[in-house]
């Protein structure tokens, strides 16, 4: 995170902060979800004093993910026309809530520089959020789609008096690639919430949710998404199950690979050995953690995940850790003996991890306590975000 001085603020206007957020995602349309660091750092910041209001797109629940007030901004629910309409809307709801003299704007990537526009118009100070690495991003996206996000971006690192990043990483690519001077670039880790995500009995765990506690659980949670590489954890599982039995493989989420995964488990006959639970509420994700006796992040070796969550939320729930060794791992688990990396897109490798792990019990437990311990001194979200706002360095 680097040194952090300590805060100069005056009056209770410096003690407003306005947080502006869009996603979409089908999944969460009647349900809650979605932007859980940005619930999370608003609550986060109400409980240091400030007064937070958030403006984010009119999609699920989100007035009751935060205590914190919302402006939900409504839209046209169709391709093109979704993202459009809230970043037509959103300028109007920035400027409004301005005019309350919010002293800071905290604007999550959008592919939008009109909000940071009229925050800086209106004399706010302005964090600018990347949440993954953004050339890794820009990569995926054909010619034309890549040179207007990349042109926006730019736009918002100059609006913008910080620029947060979640990884040292990131922070050195764009000093590099941006030419960005170092004290405009902040690392504001993922972290977890460490009063959630705390260590739960097995037994308790599996007698709530109907597990077998005799069972040994190797579990997955996160988005179905490419490139958190659960295709090599199937691939891995035949060499696992050929040294224990007592084997079950628990993936909690859902996402578009879903039916891909389910497909590669039915093609290796080891539907008994997979569990998949569907998506599940937030708030019961640790008692699924409870249930796991080792915790995987297999990612890509192309993954662009800056801080991967599932990590900390692991670490939090006192749990050893088998991950792939990448760049965005290696920072969150160094000086830190709670994880075992693995080589990526190796499920003998992956294997191998898992079994010297199933072999040796005492250093689970090790392992977990250490990874408990370790969240909690380091990646604690009510410490990161009293870290990010401590700063003397208001205009």
């Amino acid at each position: 995170m680097g040194s952090m001085a300590t805060n100069s603020i005056d009056g209770e206007e410096d003690m407003k902060c306005l947080i502006v957020a869009y996603w979409h995602d089908p999944r969460f349309k009647k349900k809650k979800g979605g932007l859980i660091r940005m619930f999370s750092l608003a609550d986060n910041l109400l409980a240091l004093g400030y007064e937070v209001r958030l403006i984010l797109p009119k999609l699920g629940f989100p007035r009751t993910q935060t205590q914190a007030p919302v402006d939900e901004i409504p839209f046209l629910d169709w391709p093109v026309l979704r993202p459009l309409t809230f970043h037509f809307l959103c300028p109007l709801y920035v400027f409004f809530r301005c005019l309350a003299k919010q002293k800071f704007v905290y604007v999550r990537q959008m592919n939008s520089f009109l909000p940071l526009l009229v925050a800086r118009l209106m004399g706010a100070y302005i964090y600018f959020e990347v949440p993954n690495d953004p050339y890794l991003a820009y990569s995926l996206y054909p010619p034309i789609k890549r040179s207007l996000v990349r042109s926006i971006d730019r736009l918002c690192f100059k609006l913008s008096h910080y620029v947060i990043v979640l990884s040292q990483e990131t922070k050195r690519r764009m000093e590099k690639i941006e030419g960005m001077e170092t004290h405009k670039i902040l690392v504001f880790p993922s972290g977890t919430d460490t009063d959630l995500f705390t260590p739960r009995p097995k037994e308790e765990a599996c007698q709530r949710l109907g597990f077998d506690p005799q069972l040994i659980y190797i579990g997955f949670v996160g988005s179905f998404l490419p490139y958190q590489g659960v295709e090599t954890l199937i691939e891995a599982a035949p060499y696992i199950l050929a040294e224990e039995k007592g084997v079950r493989f628990l993936l909690v989420g859902d996402g578009p690979r879903r039916k891909n995964w389910e497909q590669e488990v039915k093609k290796k006959r080891l539907e008994k050995y997979f569990v998949f639970s569907g998506q599940v509420p937030y708030e019961d994700v640790p008692l699924y953690l409870g249930v796991m006796d080792i915790c995987v992040a297999p990612h890509r070796r192309e993954s662009n995940q800056s801080s991967p969550v599932k990590i900390f939320d692991y670490m939090a729930a006192g749990k050893p850790v088998v991950a792939s060794n990448i760049e965005a791992v290696r920072e969150i688990t160094e000086g830190s003996t709670a994880a075992l990396l693995n080589e990526p897109d190796d499920p003998q490798d992956l294997a191998q991890k898992i079994s010297f792990l199933l072999k040796n019990k005492e250093k689970r437990q090790e392992m977990g306590r250490e990874a408990r311990a370790f969240a909690v001194a380091h990646f604690d979200r009510k410490m990161l975000t009293a870290r990010l706002f401590s700063r003397e360095s208001w205009a």
